[in-house]
């Protein structure tokens, strides 16, 4: 890249029938006070008329503001795995310098890049050009600006998360906040990633489907470039709903096994997965006893891939 001339940034936003709510984080990123470059939306096969719903509103051509929107609809529905994947590959592919990452629940604040972006050139100013940063991911469905949608970890002296230490408030972590970063992130919620990432660490694993792909890239990429979650760039999701059990619950708890790779005391850890999957199983009767099993005897095993005999 020429010295002279500014680094670029592309969003990429994984969307799967909410065409609304994409449709408002949509315009709070054309309305970003630091203007995109680019805007991928990557449509998971959605059945709802997102497209139609985009082009209508005027999403998709935004006028003066001189950013170009990019629609990638998939033939199928690959997960958030793979259409976080695509939507990588295609921005880095087109020479994008950094890419912004989320989901469609995602609102995010106008200052919101303009903060990422002036974090990241103060920390290339003092030397530290290998950075993957997060916006502060705030509960969008309350208004004190102090409860997280996610909760911040606590990394030990190797990386791995402290087991049972987790912060639901931003007050919680002040002590640990240094130059406006805390030493985690929650991808994929506003996720300023390097393009060069791609490459370098490669993208997410598309055979995650759903759950537990943007922790496997979190820790991957932890070994290449050092992640903090950047406090003044501020982005709103709703917090996950909890008690709901349903098909969905075979990946979480099945590509968790995969993750806790990753991480110190990896077979601890993966006890405890199998007693809260049985727990779990247990609660919802034959059905998802059966469920929870196949998870765990899968997981277990390292198979991965879309099950076609699920929902």
């Amino acid at each position: 890249m020429p010295e002279n001339r500014p680094e670029r940034v592309a969003a990429v936003v994984v969307t799967y029938n909410r065409k609304q709510l994409l449709g408002e984080c949509v315009g709070s990123l054309l309305g970003q006070s630091h203007p995109l470059d680019a805007l991928y939306i990557v449509d998971n096969a959605s059945t709802d008329g997102t497209y139609e719903y985009l082009l209508d509103r005027g999403l998709l051509s935004p006028g003066d503001r001189h950013i170009e929107v990019q629609y990638v609809r998939l033939p199928e529905n690959t997960g958030g795995a793979g259409g976080f994947a695509e939507g990588m590959e295609r921005a880095a592919g087109a020479g994008f310098d950094w890419l912004w990452l989320m989901d469609d629940d995602v609102l995010a604040a106008p200052e919101a890049l303009d903060a990422l972006v002036r974090k990241q050139e103060e920390l290339k100013a003092a030397g530290h050009e290998r950075v993957i940063l997060n916006s502060l991911v705030l509960a969008r469905d309350l208004s004190d600006d102090d409860s997280l949608a996610f909760p911040l970890r606590e990394p030990s002296p190797t990386g791995s998360p402290r087991i049972r230490v987790v912060h639901w408030r931003l007050s919680e972590v002040r002590n640990m906040i240094r130059d406006g970063l805390y030493p985690w992130i929650c991808p994929f919620n506003g996720t300023f990633v390097p393009a060069r990432a791609v490459t370098e660490v490669g993208p997410p694993r598309r055979e995650f489907f759903i759950y537990g792909d943007e922790m496997d890239f979190q820790f991957r990429s932890a070994r290449v470039f050092r992640q903090y979650t950047a406090v003044d760039s501020r982005v709103y999701h709703p917090r996950p709903q909890r008690g709901t059990f349903d098909w969905k619950q075979y990946y979480c708890v099945r590509n968790m096994f995969i993750v806790n790779r990753h991480f110190d005391y990896a077979t601890l850890r993966n006890i405890r997965l199998v007693l809260a999957g049985l727990a779990m199983g247990l609660r919802h009767g034959t059905w998802g006893m059966k469920l929870m099993l196949r998870a765990i005897r899968d997981g277990l095993a390292g198979r991965l891939g879309k099950r076609d005999d699920l929902p």
